[in-house]
Formats: C-alpha cells, structure tokens, sequence
C-alpha cells in the first residue's frame, strides 16, 4: 500500500524495510514549519548523540513535495503544514505507516507557536483540551454525511510529564475579511480569557480529536509570540522570534531524554 503524500511503500515487498526503519518509533513529533522540524531533528541527534554514518547527513525519508519526515533513533519527525486539513493528512498516513511497522507505545506531540490571550510573548503552553469556536471541547468529524464529535482532549500523564520535564476562528482584525468591531473582538477573547483559554493555534483540536479516538497519546506544547489581548501583529525582532521558536524543542528534548532514560532504567 502506498503513501501517496509522503511518499512512502508498505507493500508487502517493503514491509520487512519498513519494520527495521520504523519499528522502534516511540515520539512522533510534528509541527507546521519544514525548516523548523529539520532544526529540530538535528537537536534531536545531539542531545541523544546521534551520528550519521561517516560522510553521511541526516536526510528526509520518502517525497518531501508535500511534508518533510526525518527518523532519529526512536524519534520520527515530521512538518505537517497549516491549518486541520493538512494535519489531518499527516497524521493519518503516519499513523498507518507506524501500525504496518509494528511500533507501539507511541507519544504524538505537536510543538509550534501561538497566539497567546491573558500571556506574555515567550510563554509556553502545554494544552489540555483544544476547543472550537463555541468553547467546546470537541473536534466535528463529517463521516458518511453526518457529524461525529470527537473529544479533543490532550493526555494527562503525557502533559504532566511534559510539565514536569520543563520545570526542570482567532478573532483577528488583520485579515481580508473583517466584519467585526475592535470591542467585538475584545469581549470574545475576554470571554476566552475567563474559561481559562492560554493560546489560540489551528492544529490541536483535530489532533487532540483524532489521537483521543484511537488511544495514542497526544500534547500539545506551543510558545506564544503576542497576547491577543494586546494586538494582532507580531513586533518581535528576528533573534527574539527565533529564541522564542526554540523554547518548545527545548522542552520536548528534555521530555524525550527522561522518557528514554525511564525506560532503560525501567
């Protein structure tokens, strides 16, 4: 069978290839930008001390026309483009590709950025529910013409792990069409602010909804790049954008060496 959009064959002839590649997957890391990940899969072999062989680089896996997938250890990495649709794709097509492999025990977690409400610029956001724009905490799935709701809730011992290895429909008013009034804006992200919302993004409903259904364990951890509170537009300066990007992997390089030196241990 194969991978239309990242390019990769699990025909039978394949199979034994794709068992010994990705087999011992157990963190699929994924985010929006290609260049973002590839950093990120480099960090990855650095801080569990992988190398490519001697005048070898690290180098994507299958078509990179559509996404963008790297394997470090037991690490698979990969951008999964902007906005549900494009996510949807991805995570599909991985998650088939990793049961053909065998892999299990198996943590999803998208990291990216973020348009924060009520939070500094810098702040990083571990989610515990994605919700729509009626502030429920639910992904609406169209399967065979009707409407299934899936809830879009994030693992909890994964976000307190997370958390615990860190201690160590926007509202916009910039966009083409805008139909709404500054205080019309205003009282909705207040009211988002008031149910507890940290972070609007596009991605961590469905993933949420989609990992909740088939039981694979899901967070998402994002930074912040403005509060929404406090305008639209993002003022950072080029290093601060880029230091701010990196808080996200920072954390999520810690979690993954925890996991990893848990389970030798263990």
């Amino acid at each position: 069978m194969c991978k239309f959009h990242i390019g990769l064959t699990c025909s039978p002839k394949e199979r034994e290839k794709v068992i010994t590649t990705f087999g011992d997957v157990k963190f699929f890391i994924t985010g929006g930008s290609a260049e973002r990940m590839i950093s990120f899969a480099h960090s990855v072999a650095m801080a569990l001390n992988i190398a490519p062989p001697y005048g070898y680089a690290l180098s994507p896996i299958g078509s990179t026309s559509r996404y963008a997938l790297y394997k470090v250890g037991p690490v698979l990495v990969a951008n999964h483009g902007i906005g549900m649709p494009s996510i949807s794709i991805l995570l599909h097509e991985v998650t088939k590709l990793l049961e053909y492999a065998g892999a299990y025990d198996i943590t999803y977690i998208r990291m990216g950025t973020s348009g924060g409400i009520g939070v500094e610029p810098g702040t990083i956001v571990i989610t515990s529910e994605g919700m729509n724009n009626k502030m429920e905490c639910v992904d609406k799935v169209a399967v065979l013409g009707s409407i299934e709701l899936r809830p879009s809730i994030c693992s909890p011992e994964a976000r307190k792990e997370i958390i615990t290895a860190a201690k160590e429909g926007q509202g916009r008013l910039d966009g083409a069409i805008c139909e709404y009034t500054l205080e019309d804006k205003m009282a909705f992200l207040q009211k988002l602010a008031a149910v507890g919302v940290c972070n609007i993004e596009m991605e961590a409903r469905f993933m949420a909804g989609f990992c909740h259904k088939l039981n694979i364990p899901v967070a998402v951890v994002c930074v912040t790049l403005l509060n929404r509170l406090n305008g639209d537009q993002v003022l950072l300066s080029h290093e601060t954008l880029q230091a701010f990007e990196m808080r996200p992997a920072t954390v999520l390089l810690h979690y993954i060496k925890t996991k990893l030196c848990s389970a030798k241990i263990a």
